[in-house]
């Protein structure tokens, strides 16, 4: 029992692209302990978002594996993961995802679903999250009517509304300004210090690393 919240056991993701072989990560070993905050840094291509699509189980690793909580998430079957996946853990895609014919507020509600919560309690938890990141007066709208940097803040909101005690985030201030970015890392800051929640954030470089409790060097898929 290795104690850690999230462990990776000599991780490797390998793939073929137009008939060669591509090695995306290769040997990754590292441990994450809860309400921890957590950089995966490197440059763009370093293998950064493959390491966190497995640490959260979307993808399965060609070598190695992800203990969550000491269960091996590879090992789980489909209706045990999307449990995990509901239940505790928030992902934050660099593309956003958002669905194009739901509003803003319906695209955050929807992530509110399977808490089962009142209708009440699912408006005032995302109304107040829509204030909060100054976008109140945006709930009516589709994601195409907002910047790129707004729709980056619904991204986010979706997945903080659902307060999972996990949460990946794949440059999660890559396409907003300065003060939205550092409206951004306060409220992470409030999740690890009121919520309790781990964060692991990955970046290419634009988050101060003094917010993190321990950083890890990507380079061409390996720890460095």
């Amino acid at each position: 029992m290795s104690g850690y919240k999230i462990e990776c056991i000599s991780l490797g993701k390998h793939y073929t692209s137009r008939n060669q072989p591509v090695i995306a990560l290769d040997d990754v070993s590292l441990g994450i302990n809860g309400n921890e905050v957590t950089l995966i840094k490197g440059r763009s291509g370093a293998g950064k978002s493959t390491l966190l699509n497995l640490m959260c189980g979307l993808i399965k690793p060609t070598q190695g594996k992800v203990n969550f909580n000491n269960v091996c998430i590879n090992e789980l079957d489909d209706n045990s993961l999307s449990k995990l996946l509901s239940d505790e853990i928030g992902i934050i895609f660099q593309s956003f995802n958002l669905l194009p014919t739901y509003t803003i507020y319906e695209n955050i509600e929807l992530a509110l679903v399977p808490k089962g919560l009142s209708k009440i309690a699912n408006r005032d938890n995302v109304i107040s999250l829509l204030e909060k990141f100054n976008l109140k007066s945006k709930g009516h709208l589709l994601p195409w009517e907002l910047s790129v940097g707004q729709q980056q803040k619904v991204a986010i909101i979706r997945t903080l509304a659902k307060q999972p005690s996990v949460i990946f985030a794949d440059e999660p201030t890559g396409s907003v300004d300065d003060e939205t970015a550092a409206e951004i890392m306060e409220y992470f800051k409030h999740l690890k210090e009121e919520k309790m929640a781990t964060l692991i954030l990955a970046t290419h470089g634009n988050i101060y690393e003094g917010f993190a409790d321990k950083m890890f060097f990507l380079d061409n898929g390996r720890l460095i």
